[in-house]
């Protein structure tokens, strides 16, 4: 990118100790929030390439099936019973190469105790006869991917023995799947849970709120361009831990471990058009989200906390758009006692950028355990549990699939290294780009300068080669670093966005983000290992106006809380700089 008008200002980091990934993306215009029908617990969502909308849940032990071909609840269609056979729970969907919505779900078989997994297919105007993909005594939570090829790929868990099993089935077409393979056996220190039993005792929403989570394994799939497929799931407790495993040319690879040591549960997986693989779990012992992004089997990137600050959060899900960047969603409290809430964030594996937190649900009433699908647009569905209500919202992303050239609202612009012989414009048009770097700081904190970065004491400069103009800031000491306006920026008018350079290190801690002199979030800095040099990142944040007739203002600092993450007594934060964007 090329900056018509540049501004120099200081890299800056302040103690701080674990660390949130890269830049935050711009914004999508959320729907409101839309009713499809009373529902239960875990509905799911598949987008087509046209952006229709398919969604299915279940109600009563009916699943049920419902499509929306505009967006914001236009065109829905009225809901439909799918063929069950019995009593039947935790439907999922995906979409095939001819646009047909093709659904897995557990069913109570003849055996009052047993439940068995069946998929089905709308053809036409009609579903086909479920088909039985399972053939162990216990079967539940399945999970299903479609490749471009046409691929059936399904994952289930199974109970057997108090020991739960992973098992992943596959077809070339429907009606035919392969005998179910092994990929995972897990004795549990308390017995699995039968979440078809649960469901049948109406205690299912209880179970997705935490008491029964971890007596499962949770299974989830997703199919490459290749059409082979990756899988997730997590350990049960005592253990616990996300394992991910995936095929090259059909054939799997050994399982590999995604996530460990903070109570990981409740995975989900998607993978980009590049080949990208984006996993994101639960970390149950602070309640949280984790990401792991993976190429070639290699894990080539994390992030330790992604819900930004909030009291508590579960059931995360990620998918894909069709420009390879991942959106994230989860159910999130501000406090323990306060209503569920559901939330976006979105991740660009390219850039390693990740958006701001943007509420999709906040109806003073209780969201919980939302999914997600994405291709030119993005939709969100989830259950309103305090009336037993399905919800969705959706987004237009701006992309244009079938073309050669994608304009995605969530992918950042390209890191770009500041000129620092650029002389300094004080008075930047509306419109053009102002970066502030590392020659040049606020004489006063007071001051309301709009072309320098507000410092207050203990922040030091260091040289570093790979910082954006070759030096950066840093607060040295945890205790001195101030946890308001550490460094702080006045946006002039006709600027609306922030892009605030940084960086990520192990000895980096939490770092509080405040926007309008209102804080926005706590980001999670540390990462990385001991001797290592802090990797250089960048997150992007919008600037809503104010109403209070002041400045749009951008501000960091330290909230005096270290990371659980790094071993040391520091608690770092980088200022490498900002970018002011209209």
């Amino acid at each position: 990118m090329q900056f018509r008008k540049a501004l120099a200002v200081a890299l800056v980091v302040l103690g701080a100790s674990a660390f949130l990934l890269p830049f935050m993306v711009s914004a999508a215009s959320w729907s409101s929030p839309f009713a499809l029908a009373s529902g239960d617990s875990k509905p799911a969502v598949a987008v087509d390439d046209a952006g229709t909308q398919h969604y299915v849940w279940w109600a009563g032990g009916k699943v049920q099936y419902s499509k929306c071909t505009g967006q914001g609840g236009n065109g829905c269609s009225s809901p439909e019973n799918l063929p069950t056979k019995g009593s039947s729970y935790y439907p999922s969907i995906a979409i095939d190469p001819q646009g047909r919505p093709n659904v897995v779900f557990e069913s109570k078989t003849n055996d009052a105790n047993k439940y068995s997994v069946f998929w089905t297919r709308k053809q036409g105007n009609t579903w086909v006869s479920p088909k039985k993909v399972s053939s162990e005594p216990y079967s539940e939570l399945p999970d299903i991917a479609i490749g471009p090829g046409g691929a059936i790929h399904v994952i289930y868990q199974s109970k057997q023995n108090g020991t739960g099993y992973v098992y992943y089935t596959k077809s070339n077409g429907g009606f035919e799947f392969s005998a179910p393979e092994a990929l995972e056996n897990a004795p549990s220190e308390a017995p699995l849970a039968e979440f078809g039993e649960l469901a049948e005792q109406g205690k299912a929403a209880e179970a997705m709120e935490g008491s029964q989570i971890s007596n499962g394994l949770y299974p989830r799939i997703a199919a490459d361009q290749n059409d082979d497929a990756h899988a997730v799931w997590n350990l049960p407790g005592p253990g616990y831990g996300i394992k991910y495993r995936y095929q090259v040319s059909g054939n799997w690879k050994k399982a590999k471990t995604a996530g460990s040591g903070q109570k990981d549960q409740t995975p989900d997986v998607a993978v980009a058009p590049n080949g990208s693989v984006g996993i994101i779990w639960g970390t149950y012992d602070d309640f949280n989200a984790a990401f792991a992004e993976f190429t070639n089997g290699n894990k080539d990137n994390s992030v330790s906390d992604i819900d930004g600050g909030l009291g508590q959060s579960l059931w995360p899900k990620i998918s894909s758009d069709c420009a390879g960047n991942f959106h994230f969603v989860f159910q999130g409290s501000v406090a323990a006692d306060s209503k569920w809430n559901v939330y976006h964030r979105a991740y660009d594996p390219s850039t390693n950028s990740l958006g701001g937190r943007e509420t999709i649900a906040d109806l003073g009433q209780s969201e919980q355990t939302p999914a997600v699908d994405a291709r030119s647009i993005i939709a969100v569905v989830y259950t309103q549990t305090t009336n037993g209500i399905v919800d969705a919202a959706t987004a237009n992303l701006n992309l244009n699939c079938n073309g050669a050239t994608a304009t995605p609202t969530f992918t950042p612009s390209p890191t770009n290294t500041p000129d620092p012989n650029i002389t300094p414009t004080v008075t930047p048009t509306p419109g053009d780009a102002l970066t502030l770097a590392n020659t040049a700081k606020c004489a006063s904190y007071d001051g309301v300068e709009t072309d320098c970065i507000h410092y207050r004491k203990a922040w030091k400069k260091y040289d570093a080669a790979k910082a954006t103009d070759g030096n950066y800031s840093r607060c040295d000491d945890g205790a001195a670093c101030p946890k308001r306006a550490a460094a702080k920026i006045y946006l002039p008018e006709g600027y609306t966005q922030v892009k605030w350079f940084t960086a990520k290190a192990k000895t980096y801690g939490k770092v509080n983000v405040w926007i309008n002199d209102v804080l926005a979030e706590t980001l999670d800095m540390c990462q990385g290992s001991k001797g290592v040099a802090p990797k250089f990142v960048n997150l992007q944040y919008n600037i809503p106006a104010r109403n209070d007739g002041q400045p749009r203002t951008f501000e960091i600092g330290v909230p005096g809380k270290h990371s659980s993450c790094s071993p040391y007594n520091s608690n770092y934060v980088t200022v490498d700089g900002f970018e002011i964007l209209p």
